[in-house]
């Protein structure tokens, strides 16, 4: 009896140990699948909108005469069944207070997702839109309005209408996530830039001085980073590229145009059909411009620069590496701006900035927070956004140092209603254009500020670096 009873607790402790670990294995196996699933089931769906200006209507700087080539609000938006997530590029040269508020709540509705999973920027293209209608109320009676209200309201609905007609389907499965960088040499350079004496030399986006443009290229980041998404038949969906400098080599020709950028995206589509659409986007080019590749300031610079900034588009496109999908994971960190402690009044701040000024003093209490944020697609593909206005590529440069071996793209020219966000040694030093009074609305202590904010964001990533 003894014997058979020992016999039966052998097979019981059998079972409960095969039970134990068959559950174990469902277990794993569950979550593999899961994860296979979040990684093969993201989804996206891809819009584009003219938002071209008619002849006559006042752009940034002067009014529109000729469309030397349209302008547009593209974007992607991605879903893995848990998370949604939408980026939008706008042809502008900003997206300025209120609007961009209003911008980000309204798409964020037409694309279903949380407003912080909008992620809106503008290339900051200066023969374009300045989208800051709050401004007009504080112009003189004698000057102009700064943009035509009416535009901006068209242009929303536009836009708005054309990501709900997106998201409405149908909807293409992501097969492979695939990235490339490439440095690019000839275009961006340093816009603080120092002679030989110690002297800060400005280098602006048009024609220099011959001594100007021959000093060193200084403080860039020269990578340009390509993200592509494919479907399962190897159907190429669509590619972002980012790029950290001013946009423009030629401004104030009374003509709407994408000037680099968007010849460099029709570079790319006149030589490789592989990609149905490609999106560009402007990184921390805040004290980054074409400056001292800029020779003529003309339609023969647009398409020398431009080219050259599309062949880097395709060495990416021709030299892509498929990286491991996986869910989408947004984070977004708010922190504090500090702001002068006196703010230059509009009478002390020439043209433009004046109405700019006017309004900000108004509205300052809203502008006293700002944000930076990251999406991620899987283990190793990152991508940055700031929220707040022209920011110097050394924070750029820092981000990407936080996380060396992982892949980030990062997108700037958010909300323009900050103006320039320098490092806290330039704002110190208070030399060049970025930190003087018309220019610069923050105190040194952003500079801190905004790197804890970055690796508070990026905090995640880097915990997990090593693994692999």
């Amino acid at each position: 009896m003894q014997r058979t009873i020992s016999r039966l607790q052998i097979t019981r402790r059998r079972l409960l140990s095969l039970t134990i670990a068959g559950m174990i294995f469902l277990a794993s196996w569950g979550q593999w699948l899961s994860a296979t699933d979040n990684a093969t089931l993201l989804k996206v769906v891809t819009f584009q909108v003219d938002v071209t200006p008619a002849i006559g209507e006042q752009m940034a700087y002067v009014l529109n005469e000729k469309v030397e080539t349209p302008i547009y609000v593209s974007g992607i938006v991605l879903d893995d069944g848990t998370t949604r997530a939408v980026w939008v590029s706008c042809d502008y040269l900003y997206l300025c207070g209120e609007i961009h508020v209003l911008w980000t709540d309204e798409i964020a509705k037409s694309a279903k997702v949380p407003r912080d999973n909008v992620f809106l920027h503008s290339v900051h293209l200066h023969d374009s839109m300045f989208m800051a209608p709050g401004y007009n109320p504080k112009e003189d009676e004698t000057t102009r309005m700064v943009v035509n209200p009416k535009y901006c309201d068209k242009s929303l609905k536009d836009v708005t209408g054309a990501i709900a007609l997106a998201v409405a389907g149908p909807w293409q499965t992501v097969g492979k996530l695939l990235t490339s960088e490439t440095r690019v040499g000839g275009l961006a350079s340093s816009r603080r830039i120092y002679d030989e004496t110690g002297r800060m030399r400005p280098r602006l986006s048009g024609v220099n001085p011959p001594e100007v443009q021959a000093l060193t290229t200084g403080i860039i980041d020269p990578i340009l980073r390509t993200v592509c998404l494919e479907n399962s038949a190897g159907y190429r969906i669509i590619a972002l590229h980012f790029y950290a400098s001013h946009p423009q080599s030629a401004y104030m020709r009374r003509m709407v145009s994408t000037d680099v950028p968007g010849r460099a995206l029709r570079h790319v589509e006149e030589n490789n059909q592989s990609v149905a659409q490609n999106i560009y986007f402007s990184g921390c080019g805040a004290d980054v411009a074409f400056g001292k590749y800029n020779l003529t300031g003309d339609l023969n610079t647009i398409e020398r620069l431009g080219k050259r900034l599309g062949e880097g588009m395709l060495r990416n496109l021709q030299r892509l590496e498929e990286q491991p999908l996986g869910p989408l994971v947004v984070k977004r960190v708010a922190f504090d701006v500090p702001f002068l402690d006196v703010i230059p009044l509009a009478s002390e701040c020439p043209g433009m900035r004046a109405p700019e000024r006017r309004y900000f003093l108004e509205t300052i209490d809203r502008w006293r927070t700002s944000t930076v944020a990251h999406m991620s697609i899987g283990p190793r593909v990152h991508f940055l956004s700031f929220e707040a206005g022209e920011v110097f590529v050394d924070y750029q440069l820092y981000a990407q140092s936080l996380i060396p071996e992982h892949f980030l793209a990062t997108a700037a020219f958010g909300n323009g209603v900050y103006l320039y966000i320098p490092t806290g040694a330039a704002i110190a030093e208070n030399a060049g254009y970025e930190t003087g009074p018309g220019e610069c609305l923050v105190k040194p202590e952003m500079d801190n500020a905004l790197r804890n904010a970055l690796r508070s964001c990026l905090d995640d990533i880097i915990k997990g670096s090593d693994e692999f």
